[in-house]
């Protein structure tokens, strides 16, 4: 089960974690060198794998028993919104304007390096996550912006069902086939994009809306003419005219 859902068109915490993404990671390369080395450093010799992964694990679960942690999580969500949408605000990103508000494309990989940045100092440095295992904190950090992310995709927002985020802004497409940089660079998993449009205060008119889902449709045609150089140089100016992400 994923730890977040689209209730009421915004991201909400489910209440609880599901242990398949600590599961899957434990299968990974990365995943068994870290329980290898927690194995030795708490001097497991019988079973020793299968003793420092349940270790590890329990860690996860009596931390997320706290009562603060619902609403940590709850709040990250949060941050997640506000990062898709200082990220709407890069320069060079493909843009159209519908009734004076803007309809803009956001690579995801733009936004998991900003949230993922801040958000590792966020666990670092927060009581809520004191007693976790560095190694763990890297394993979380890491796994909630992807939960963050495929909430928002198994939405599958539209402009008639969009996923509410910050300051007016809403997420009316979402799609993760599309190269913007090597994933080499990006990291395995995020290529795609967000579409992002500014929502009028007063809703959209019937009219404005079919120019939205128009828009929304050209817009994305419009990428298949940018050649891979194109692609990586947008995604560098969008880099570069951002501030710093913060915690």
């Amino acid at each position: 089960m994923a730890w977040f859902k689209v209730s009421s068109s915004r991201l909400q915490y489910r209440g609880r974690l599901s242990r398949e993404p600590f599961s899957a990671w434990a299968r990974t390369v990365d995943g068994e060198a870290r329980i290898d080395e927690r194995a030795r450093r708490d001097r497991l010799w019988v079973f020793a794998s299968q003793r420092a992964r349940r270790r590890m694990w329990r860690e996860i679960e009596l931390m997320s028993r706290a009562e603060s942690f619902g609403k940590t999580l709850q709040w990250e969500a949060g941050q997640f919104e506000k990062t898709v949408v200082d990220a709407s605000h890069a320069p060079g990103l493909p843009r159209r304007t519908i009734a004076l508000h803007r309809l803009v494309i956001v690579p995801r990989t733009l936004v998991a390096g900003r949230m993922r940045t801040a958000l590792r100092r966020r666990v670092i440095n927060s009581d809520a996550f004191a007693e976790l295992d560095p190694t763990l904190r890297d394993f979380f950090s890491e796994q909630l912006v992807a939960e963050l992310d495929a909430a928002v995709g198994s939405h599958r927002p539209t402009v008639s069902r969009p996923v509410l985020t910050h300051e007016e802004w809403g997420c009316v497409g979402y799609h993760t086939d599309y190269e913007w940089v090597d994933p080499f660079f990006a990291g395995q998993g995020w290529g795609g994009h967000f579409l992002m449009f500014e929502f009028p205060i007063q809703g959209l008119a019937r009219k404005a809306r079919k120019e939205l889902e128009q828009a929304v449709q050209e817009i994305q045609r419009s990428l298949a003419n940018l050649s891979r150089n194109q692609r990586h140089a947008i995604v560098q100016v969008a880099v570069d005219g951002l501030p710093r992400a913060t915690a």
